[in-house]
């Protein structure tokens, strides 16, 4: 019996110690591994001190997709990207993080943090090689749609400029044609008179009964040769003495008191357009040139007729401008600064113009194509763009105030000569000095043209110049007919109305026209979260603008179809050579470029601090020469010492920035700043449900510990936050770990207002930058620590390729993958080693077998050592005493 009690208590000995003993141990030794973490994270030189903390370095893999058959899309062969992935570009980012507060009663640490990447060319990802950050890639300029949004107002104002542009360039094609020379038939015919007068007083008048006599004389000869060309037909001749002065000299427009007598700038040419004498033509020219309701009429008004228009002609009057040998004599008559000073033509000078002696200059000035562009350079040229008319004399006019020099050179003139292009071209397209006017007279109207009421006039109804309705108008395409709009109207909806569109409202407009609601508005009509929002249609805005809903249709189609659709894009090209495809390097991808229509936007074009644009953000843009990507962020994460302890260890807290020029922290909050409530209430309160979730805080965000058995929080890069799944135990380089995993789903994160930022509606206009946030996350947390030993995420950037407009898209069809991030972090093989032996080797059944558990736990090792020894002491002369005594009862027997 006493053996059997021996083997028994040795057993109970080894059971306790393998089981009681052991669990005493392993708490011990995880109250020391806790302690430690404590103890190296609770006061401030502890993180002042960790160098791995304050300056971390990881590594990420870029992967992207680049457009392979730009060339065809260029050229017009199709529109259907080609997309390959190229990759990996891997870059070392270098996290540097500065202390700026540490309370330790409260375990709280506030630090300031940025990061700086650089190219690694000896790095590898999943075995492949880092291929140069000076790769071109070609992808979508993802600004593109927002820039014409944002440009809408402006776009606008710039269509305005060109549609004139149409008219200057009719307006200074009839200086040349018509004008010029109708001034040289005034000057002519008034030379004649002066020459009857002279051959009076050689017959022996006096001046003054000569210069009395010699209008009426001038006429009736006048009247002669028309006859004789005629064949001496009439029956009797005219009596030119009540009217000839009035024909000559004073008939002036009943509408503006302009003289458009025979001897005045525009009477041949008006005399001479009005036509063939007829019984409508006749009357119109009898009543402005005083002869009506006389006998003699019909043969006054071929006499008036003949003589202005053989004058005219003779002068070149209507020549193709092309093929005219005069074109010097021309232009320098229609530029000319007299013109248009005075109501009378005689005694004006016309020869005080821009004279262009050199034959190919005046033939480049007038009829001129830009080589390197292919767009027109003349004053006169007209080419399509992108199917947008763009005329010559706005190009000229444009880059003649933004670089007056290189005017000078591409059209071989001096600074004096631009000058007057300016004011002769300018005052007829609105642009420069006082408007020129046209005298309606010409064309059978009333008052004169300048280039604002053309274009307002032919914006809401006829263009008055030769009928018909402007391609660029309300009534252009389809709804030809859909508009007659007063002058008033059109005012009111392009300027001076609370709805204007080339204000603010332009961009609420194209809201509505994308997302087919109005913005929510409160009862006052003003927006505001939580406002109604109502369908946008025509009835709703034929009463926003008094306007029938024909109207309002045809102004829908102009801003969404015309100017948003074609115009815009087109002037962007033009402007700023901007395009909705963009090739650069990787670096510049990732780091940084200078989008000029941004920098204009801002302010000032020519500012190279202004425009830059970035995916990722580096201290400074790349290629900046050091131009900052802004204020560093700030973040108050949990030290563990507080009253949480260990259970909130390395949480943010909150995040905000702090100024670069004051050193001031500024916009803390619990929130991701993108998704703070400032945000959205900018957006008044439609972030949210454009973004597609309504997770925005990051407080409780892990950084390097997190609870192994429960799910945690992980901060996505600043795109999105997300709980982890908890998995599998695992064991991986020789220590058990438990699984996390993170799947996040892109449709529910679209991060077009984290990208843009502005503050305003355009981080919610639908499709404005339809970019989505998708990411795949494995974790591995050591469950003794709760340190993440394993961390590996592929995250991607989906475009949906519908454009503008569009939401909610089918991700098996409408996206496309644009750009990768890949990271990975473990745990070394010389760290996983020495964690083995610090923590794991101290615990379970064998924890005694290194005797260095610990200060406390070290005396156990010895007390087990001990209790096994004794045991199997124990069991060995139990066993061998049993086995004496069944030898000794089998002899007895």
């Amino acid at each position: 019996m006493i053996p059997a009690i021996f083997v028994v208590v040795g057993m109970l000995l080894m059971i306790v110690n393998a089981v009681i003993l052991t669990s005493i141990v392993d708490g011990i030794v995880a109250e020391t591994v806790a302690g430690a973490i404590a103890d190296g994270r609770d006061n401030l030189e502890d993180w002042e001190s960790d160098e791995s903390w304050i300056n971390s370095t990881d590594e990420r893999a870029y992967y992207a997709y680049n457009i392979a058959n730009i060339d065809a899309i260029n050229s017009g062969e199709t529109d259907a990207p080609e997309f390959e992935l190229i990759g990996p570009a891997i870059y070392t980012v270098t996290t540097h993080r500065e202390i700026l507060a540490f309370d330790e009663d409260a375990g709280e640490m506030t630090y300031s943090e940025y990061d700086v990447f650089e190219w690694c060319e000896n790095c590898i990802h999943d075995g492949k090689a880092s291929i140069s950050g000076d790769t071109e890639l070609t992808n979508v300029n993802i600004l593109y749609n927002t820039q014409k949004i944002a440009g809408l107002s402006t776009g606008i104002t710039y269509g305005e400029i060109f549609a004139k542009a149409g008219f200057a360039n009719a307006m200074m094609v009839n200086d040349l044609q018509n004008r010029a020379p109708s001034i040289w038939s005034a000057a002519e015919i008034n030379m004649m008179v002066d020459g009857v007068a002279a051959q009076l007083v050689q017959a022996g008048y006096d001046e003054a009964t000569a210069s009395a006599m010699a209008p009426a004389a001038y006429l009736n000869a006048a009247y002669a040769n028309w006859n004789a060309s005629a064949g001496g037909a009439s029956p009797m001749d005219p009596d030119f003495t009540e009217v000839a002065n009035y024909i000559l000299y004073d008939a002036v427009d009943p509408s503006t008191g302009n003289c458009i007598a025979l001897t005045c700038e525009i009477g041949p040419m008006l005399a001479a357009g009005i036509g063939e004498p007829a019984d409508e033509t006749t009357a119109v020219r009898a009543a402005l040139y005083g002869y009506s309701d006389r006998l003699d009429t019909t043969l006054i008004d071929w006499t008036v007729y003949a003589l202005a228009g053989t004058t005219f002609l003779s002068n070149g009057g209507g020549e193709d401008l092309e093929s005219a040998e005069n074109l010097r004599e021309r232009f320098r008559t229609a530029t000319d600064p007299y013109i248009n000073q005075d109501s009378n033509g005689n005694g004006i000078p016309y020869d005080d113009g821009m004279d262009i002696t050199d034959p190919d200059t005046l033939n480049y000035l007038l009829f001129g194509i830009n080589q390197d562009t292919g767009l027109g350079a003349g004053l006169l040229t007209e080419t399509d763009f992108n199917g947008i008319p763009l005329n010559g004399v706005a190009l000229l006019l444009l880059g003649a105030q933004s670089n007056p020099f290189g005017t000078m050179v591409e059209y071989s003139v001096n600074l004096g000569q631009v000058l007057a292009l300016a004011d002769y071209a300018g005052g007829w397209i609105g642009m420069v000095g006082t408007m020129t006017e046209f005298e309606a007279i010409l064309i059978g109207g009333e008052g004169t043209i300048n280039a604002d009421l053309w274009w307002q006039i032919s914006f809401g109804s006829v263009e008055p110049l030769e009928g018909g309705y402007l391609s660029i108008g309300l009534n252009r395409a389809d709804h030809a007919g859909d508009a007659d709009l007063t002058l008033e109207k059109v005012r009111e909806i392009l300027y001076d109305g609370p709805f204007a569109l080339t204000g603010d409202f332009a961009t609420v407009f194209m809201y509505g026209e994308l997302s087919g609601k109005t913005l929510p508005t409160g009862a006052d009509g003003i927006p505001v979260s939580g406002g109604a929002q109502v369908d946008w249609n025509d009835e709703l805005i034929a009463g926003m603008y008094g306007i029938d809903t024909e109207a309002a249709s045809a102004l829908r189609s102009w801003v969404k179809d015309l100017m948003f659709d074609q115009v815009i894009g087109a002037l962007l090209v033009f402007q700023y050579e901007t395009s909705p495809y963009t090739t650069q390097s990787l670096n510049n991808w990732l780091y940084g470029w200078r989008d000029i229509a941004v920098a204009d936007t801002l302010g000032d074009i020519d500012d190279m601090t202004l425009g830059w644009v970035s995916l990722e953000t580096n201290m400074t843009y790349y290629g900046s020469d050091g131009v900052s990507t802004g204020d560093y962020s700030v973040y108050k994460m949990s030290t563990g010492s507080g009253p949480d302890g260990l259970d909130s260890v390395e949480h943010r807290i909150a995040q905000g920035y702090i100024s670069g020029e004051t050193g001031e922290i500024y916009d803390m909050s619990e929130y991701l700043p993108w998704r703070a409530p400032a945000a959205e209430e900018y957006t008044y309160g439609l972030l949210t449900d454009h973004v597609g979730n309504a997770d925005t805080t990051l407080t409780g965000t892990i950084g390097s510990i997190g609870d192994a058995d429960e799910s945690f929080k992980v901060n996505l890069v600043g795109y999105a936050t997300a709980d982890s799944i908890v998995g599998d135990n695992v064991v991986y380089k020789g220590i058990p770990m438990v699984e996390h995993t993170i799947n996040l789903d892109p449709s529910t994160h679209q991060i077009q207002a984290k990208l843009l930022g502005t503050g305003t509606i355009l981080d919610v206009m639908p499709g404005g930058l339809p970019i989505y946030f998708g990411s795949t996350v494995d974790l591995k947390v050591e469950p003794v620590t709760n340190v993440v030993m394993y961390g590996k995420s592929v995250s991607r950037f989906y475009l949906d390729l519908r454009g503008a407009g569009s939401m909610n898209p089918d991700f098996g069809s409408d996206v496309q993958p644009v750009f990768e991030i890949h990271t990975f972090g473990e745990i070394s093989d010389e760290d996983a080693a020495s964690f083995k032996e610090a923590v794991l080797d101290n615990m379970g059944p064998t924890y005694w077998t290194n005797f260095d558990s610990g200060k406390d736990a070290m005396y156990i090792d010895y007390v087990a050592v001990s209790i096994y020894i004794i045991g199997i002491v124990m069991m060995a002369f139990g066993s061998m005493k049993l086995l004496e005594s069944n030898s000794k009862n089998k002899e007895e027997e």
